[in-house]
């Protein structure tokens, strides 16, 4: 397998996955322009993506699935509580409803909840030719389902949204300060960097740092923050940061 984050944060967020039979989506929160312009920012052929993977109902994960599905002629993959909150934006559009684990092409997909405020709100597995990737954005608390399901992953997309510092001392109005730093919210810096400090995750070699905050996160803060816990624990992993505004070039798996 090979993973490129197309985009990621408020702005938008989109992941391409890629085997040797074809590729998936995981969410299409930016305009279906956009996203053809960051395939092939990275060379991947749109044509090869097979469904669209959508994680919960909120506009930046969801704005350009419908248009993108109707002009590549493929389905999208929505948990039913989601599609009856966005009916009228994926008219037209293959729905294929999923609540267990399933199949996409040479991909197994395996869901499962997490703590955030949208309809229905899940993380993936994503499983092919013995490698696993899992993609875990969006989550306000770190549960034993969430440490159970990606303590083996081979490559991991973990939300690092906001320093706490500049979360509390930034622009934003106080109810929204609360409902980031709660429960049904985003991880911060520190709460991404706990949670693989205890997993220790030792076949885990890459590990990409999602849907940093443009006002209240410094990509050199959740940066410096992840390496330390990586030289704390003698962990071997290569760190990424995803970004808004360019597709990251694809890492193997």
């Amino acid at each position: 397998m090979k993973l490129s984050v197309l985009s990621s944060g408020s702005g938008g967020n989109s992941t391409i996955i890629n085997s040797s039979e074809g590729s998936i989506l995981i969410d299409a929160g930016i305009t279906g322009k956009k996203l053809f312009e960051r395939l092939e920012s990275v060379s991947a052929d749109a044509h090869t993506i097979m469904g669209i993977i959508i994680t919960h109902d909120h506009h930046d994960h969801i704005d350009g699935a419908g248009v993108t599905a109707r002009k590549l002629k493929i389905p999208i993959y929505i948990h039913r509580a989601n599609f009856e909150s966005l009916a009228e934006k994926l008219e037209k559009c293959e729905i294929i409803f999923i609540e267990n684990e399933f199949k996409v092409g040479s991909f197994t997909i395996i869901p499962f909840p997490i703590s955030h405020d949208g309809t229905a709100n899940y993380a993936y597995n994503i499983i092919s030719g013995g490698k696993k990737i899992s993609h875990v954005t969006d989550i306000g608390v770190v549960t034993e389902t969430v440490k159970f399901r990606i303590k083996d992953s081979d490559l991991l997309v973990l939300e690092s949204n906001h320093d706490i510092k500049m979360l509390h001392e930034g622009p934003y109005p106080w109810y929204l300060k609360q409902r980031i730093a709660g429960n049904k919210g985003h991880l911060s810096n520190i709460s991404a960097g706990n949670l693989i400090s205890e997993l220790r995750c030792t076949k885990m070699k890459n590990l990409v740092l999602a849907h940093l905050s443009k006002e209240n996160n410094d990509p050199a803060l959740a940066f410096d923050s992840m390496i330390r816990i990586r030289e704390e624990h003698l962990m071997n992993f290569n760190l990424h940061l995803a970004c808004q505004n360019n597709a990251m070039e694809f890492i193997e798996v």
